[in-house]
C-alpha cells in the first residue's frame, strides 16, 4: 500500500522528528533533491544546526563522503525505478558538524501522490559507527593476523603437553611443505625437519626452557627432502598449573632464510670491505674532509708520512700540507673539479709537520647522497716520493752525457725547444779516426772526454751550453742571441780551443776542427748547422754558416733516385715485412717478432735507412705505412704469436694511419696479438690524441712498447701516462754495457722502475753472449738482436 501525500502532512506534524538518536531527513523529489526539514535532534547526534540545511542539495553540502555519493544516488535511483515503498541503504559515511566521519544506517520511505508520482522522501539516520568499528576490527584483526602470518612467513603452534597434542597453523605447514591433510603435527615430526647438525641444539633449548621455567628464542636450519636449507626463528612460552607442571606450550616459527642469505652476503661483504680497507690504510694515505675543506678524519698512513697526529689535523683545512710551490691556479682547479661533482687526479708536492718534501700521486672525489648532493671528500694519496727522485735521477742521466759530463743529445734537443731567438754551433775534430784506428777506441773515448772537459771551461764570459752530441762532435748553444755577438764569441771558443793539447803516452797530441753555425728557426736548428757541417766537411773548409744558397746537388740527385725505387716498389707490390725474434731471456724461446720494413729491389732488401725519410719528403710514407701493417697482419692471422710494428708519434696523429689501423683490428680480430711500438720523439705534442689513440687499441686487446727507450723523450712521468706494456732500452745503452759501468746504471735504474710499474723490458742490439749474458744478470725480460737472429722472411712454423 503506498504511502499517501496526507499521509505526509499528518505524519510532519507529530513528534517522530525529535526521537533520540535517529535524526529524520524530509527532501522533495526535485532535480536538486531539496531538503525541506530535518529533525531538531540533529543537533544533539551530528552538531548541526537545522537551519544549515533547509533548502539545500542533501548530496552536494558534502554531507555524504565523496566515495559514497554515488552508491547513494543510485540505491534511491533503483528503489524509485522499481517502484518500492521504502528501502534501506547500505551503512555509509555522513560528516559531523566537527569534521568527522560517522557510519549511519539509514531507511528511507517514499512518498506518492494520487497520480502515484513520487513527491517526497523521508530518511531515518541511526549512527552506527561504534558497531562498525567493532565489527570491522574484529574481521580485520582475524584477516590481519593472515595476512601478516603469511606475508612474515610466520606460523603459530600451540601444544597440549597433558594430552599431547600438537597444533600447527597452515603458515607453519606451508614453512615445513607438508600437506595438511596428510600430516599429523608431533615434536618427533618437527624435530625430523631440522637441519642434522642442529637436532641436539634445538632440542637443549626447548628442554632448558622446560625445566628454568623460561621463554625461548632459537634460529636453526630446516632440511628440505631436494637438501635445500631453510633458516627459522622459533620462540616458545610455557605454561603451568598450580603444582608447576607444564600444561601447555605456545610459539611461533618463522622462516628467515632471506634474512640469514643477506646477513650472510653482507658479512662476506664487511669482511671484503675490512680487507679492502686494511689493504688501503697500508698502502694508501687516506683522508676526508667536510664541504668546506677542513678534515673530519685521517688513516695512520696520514700520520705515519705526514708526522702529524689526529688531534693535530681534525677540523684544520688540507691546506697545512700545502707546498708553496704549487701554483695557486692549481688549487683552484681542484676545487672547481671536485664541486662539479668529478674527480681530480695529480701529483703534488706537499710538505710534512717539519717543512720536509714529499710527493703524492693524490686522488679526491667527492661523495654524494641519495639526492646526488655532495656532504663530504675524500682523498687517496700514494706516496711517490722516491719514485720522484729515481726520475729526477734518471733526468739528470738523460741530460748528461756520460762519457764527457757536458750536456746530452736529449739536453739539447730541449733546450732548443724552449728557446727563443738561438743560435747553434756544431765542432767536429777533424780525422778523428784515425786516433781511434791508431790508439784504439779506449784512448779515442779517453780524447773526446778530455777534449770535452777543456770545450766546458772555455765558454767565455757568454752563457754559452757546451753539449756532447755524438762520437767526435760538440755543439755550442745560446737560447737568446744576436748572431755577430754569437759569431765573436766562436771565433774566442775557437782560439781558445785550438791551443789544447793532450797527453798520449806522453805525446801531446793537438787538433784540427771543423765548425757549423746555424742560425735558422729552432725547428731548423740542428738540421741545417748538421747540413753546414757537411759541406765544411766535403769542401774542407774550417768553418761554414749555413744559408739558403748551400747546395746539396748529390742529396737532391739521391732523393729523385730513391722517389722512383719507392714510386716502382710500391706499384709492384716490393715493400714487403721481414720480422726479427724477441727472445725470451729465461727460456732463450722466440716469443715475438718484430716487423720491419724493406723494399725488395733486383732481387735484394733494402734498409729503410735508404728511403723512409725520403719517402716521407714524397708523401708516400703513408701508403707504405699501411702497405706495412696489412701484411703483417695477413701474415700472423694463423700464428699464435704476438708482434709488433712500429709507429712514430706523427703516424699516431696522422688520421688517416689512425682509421687504417682501428679498420684492420676490427678486420682481422688479431688485437690481442699486437703490440705497437711507439719510435723516440723528441717531445709529445697533442699527448690527449695520444692518450685516445692508445685508449681504443687497448680496447681490441693491443700492447704498447717504447722503442729506444733512454735517448729521447721518454721519462717516467710519460711510462704511467702511457700505460706502457713493454720498454725496448735503447741499443746505444746496451751494446757496450758489459764494459760501460755508466751504461750498466743507466740501465739498471730503468729496469728497478720498470719492474716497479710491472712493465716488462727488451734490450735492443744485443750482438754477442757477452751483452746477453749482461742483460739477463740485470733482469732485463727479453733480447733483440743479431746475435739471437736476424730480420726473418718468413715466420718458422
Amino acid at each position: 500500500m503506498r504511502t499517501k501525500l496526507k499521509d505526509y502532512f499528518s505524519f510532519i506534524n507529530s513528534d517522530f522528528f525529535n526521537l533520540g538518536p535517529m535524526v529524520s531527513f524530509v527532501w522533495k523529489n526535485d532535480s536538486n533533491w531539496t531538503i525541506e526539514t530535518v529533525s531538531g535532534n540533529i543537533k544533539e547526534n551530528f552538531h548541526y544546526d537545522p537551519q544549515e540545511f533547509l533548502e539545500r542539495n542533501l548530496v552536494y553540502v558534502e554531507l555524504v563522503h565523496k566515495d559514497d555519493i554515488k552508491r547513494v544516488k543510485n540505491e534511491v535511483k533503483s528503489a524509485c525505478k522499481n517502484g518500492k515503498n521504502s528501502f534501506t541503504h547500505e551503512p555509509y559515511r555522513i560528516k559531523n558538524g566537527v569534521g568527522e566521519y560517522r557510519w549511519v544506517q539509514d531507511t528511507t520511505t517514499i512518498f506518492y501522490d494520487e497520480d502515484e508520482n513520487i513527491t517526497h522522501f523521508i530518511g531515518y539516520l541511526i549512527d552506527i559507527t561504534e558497531s562498525e568499528k567493532n565489527l570491522t576490527r574484529a574481521i580485520e584483526n582475524e584477516e590481519k593476523l593472515q595476512a601478516a602470518q603469511a606475508l612474515a612467513n610466520l606460523g603459530n603452534w600451540d601444544y597440549d603437553v597433558a594430552n599431547d597434542k600438537l597444533f600447527w597453523s597452515d603458515e607453519v605447514y606451508k614453512l615445513f611443505e607438508l600437506d595438511k591433510e596428510s600430516t599429523t603435527p608431533s615434536y618427533e615430526l618437527f624435530l625430523n625437519a631440522v637441519h642434522p647438525d642442529d637436532r641436539k641444539l634445538v632440542d637443549q633449548v626447548y628442554a632448558n626452557s622446560l625445566e628454568k621455567k623460561k621463554r625461548y628464542l632459537v634460529q636453526h636450519r630446516l632440511l628440505m627432502k631436494d637438501n635445500r636449507v631453510k633458516y627459522v626463528e622459533e620462540t616458545g612460552e610455557h605454561y603451568y598449573d598450580k603444582d608447576g607442571n607444564a600444561t601447555k606450550t605456545v610459539g611461533t616459527i618463522q622462516d628467515i632464510t632471506h634474512q640469514k642469505e643477506v646477513e650472510i652476503e653482507l658479512e662476506k661483504t664487511l669482511s671484503l670491505f675490512r680487507s679492502h680497507k686494511l689493504a688501503m690504510d697500508e698502502s694508501s694515505i687516506v683522508s676526508k674532509s667536510d664541504r668546506t675543506g677542513n678534515i673530519t678524519y685521517v688513516n695512520d698512513k696520514f700520520c705515519k708520512v705526514t708526522g702529524y697526529t689526529r688531534t693535530e689535523v681534525l677540523g684544520r683545512p688540507h691546506s697545512i700540507l700545502r707546498h708553496p710551490d704549487n701554483p695557486k691556479s692549481l688549487f683552484r682547479d681542484l676545487w672547481k673539479t671536485i664541486e662539479a661533482k668529478k674527480v681530480w687526479k695529480q701529483t703534488l708536492k706537499n710538505k710534512d709537520k717539519f717543512g720536509e718534501d714529499y710527493w703524492v700521486d693524490i686522488v679526491i672525489l667527492p661523495i654524494l647522497d641519495e639526492e646526488n648532493n655532495i656532504i663530504e671528500y675524500i682523498a687517496v694519496r700514494h706516496d711517490v716520493t722516491k719514485m720522484i727522485e729515481q726520475q729526477k735521477q734518471l733526468d739528470e742521466m738523460l741530460n748528461t752525457d756520460l762519457l764527457t759530463g757536458l750536456g746530452s743529445r736529449y739536453k739539447l734537443v730541449n733546450d732548443i725547444h724552449e728557446s727563443t731567438q738561438g743560435a747553434l754551433a756544431i765542432l767536429n775534430i777533424d780525422n778523428f779516426s784515425q786516433i781511434n784506428d791508431f790508439y784504439g777506441h779506449e784512448v779515442g773515448d779517453y780524447v773526446i772526454k778530455e777534449f770535452g772537459q777543456k770545450m766546458g771551461s772555455c765558454k767565455c764570459d757568454l752563457e754559452l751550453q757546451v753539449y756532447h752530441l755524438q762520437g767526435d762532435e760538440y755543439v755550442i748553444f745560446h737560447p737568446q742571441i744576436e748572431a755577430k755577438v754569437f759569431n765573436n764569441a766562436l771565433m774566442a771558443l775557437r782560439e781558445e780551443i785550438s791551443k789544447v793539447q793532450i797527453d798520449i803516452d806522453g805525446e801531446l797530441i793537438t787538433f784540427n776542427f771543423s765548425m757549423s753555425i746555424s742560425y735558422e728557426p729552432k725547428e731548423k736548428l740542428l738540421t741545417t748547422a748538421d747540413m753546414a757541417l757537411r759541406i765544411a766537411k766535403r769542401h774542407n773548409k774550417d768553418i761554414v754558416t749555413y744559408h739558403d744558397d748551400i747546395s746539396l746537388n748529390d742529396e737532391y740527385k739521391n732523393n729523385i733516385k730513391w722517389t722512383k725505387k719507392i714510386k716502382e716498389a710500391i706499384a709492384n707490390n716490393n715493400i714487403v715485412p721481414v720480422f726479427q725474434p724477441i727472445v725470451n731471456n729465461e727460456n732463450r724461446e722466440w716469443e715475438k717478432y718484430e716487423c720491419l720494413v724493406r723494399l725488395k729491389d733486383n732481387g735484394q732488401l733494402i734498409s729503410p735507412f735508404f728511403f723512409l725519410d725520403i719517402a716521407k719528403k714524397t708523401k708516400h710514407y703513408i701508403e707504405i705505412t699501411q702497405i706495412m701493417i696489412e701484411k703483417s697482419f695477413e701474415v700472423f692471422k694463423k700464428k699464435d704469436v704476438e708482434f709488433s710494428l712500429n709507429l712514430t708519434i706523427e703516424d699516431i696523429l696522422n688520421e688517416e694511419i689512425r682509421n687504417f689501423i682501428c679498420k684492420m683490428l676490427e678486420t682481422y680480430g688479431i688485437g690481442e696479438r699486437v703490440v705497437f711500438e711507439i719510435v723516440e720523439s723528441e717531445s709529445i705534442e697533442n699527448f690527449d690524441e695520444v692518450l685516445e689513440f692508445i685508449h681504443n687499441v687497448k680496447k681490441h686487446g693491443c700492447k704498447i712498447a717504447i722503442d729506444d727507450f733512454g735517448t729521447g723523450y721518454s721519462n717516467f712521468e710519460y711510462l704511467m701516462r702511457l700505460k706502457t706494456d713493454y720498454i725496448k732500452i735503447d741499443g746505444s745503452l746496451i751494446k757496450d754495457i758489459d764494459t760501460n759501468t755508466d751504461a750498466e746504471l743507466v740501465v739498471s735504474t730503468i729496469i728497478d722502475f720498470a719492474k716497479k710499474m710491472e712493465i716488462k723490458t727488451i734490450a735492443e742490439f744485443v750482438e754477442n753472449e757477452e751483452i746477453l749474458t749482461k742483460v739477463k744478470e740485470l733482469g732485463i725480460d727479453y733480447s733483440q738482436g743479431y746475435h739471437c737472429s736476424k730480420p726473418l722472411s718468413t715466420i718458422p712454423k
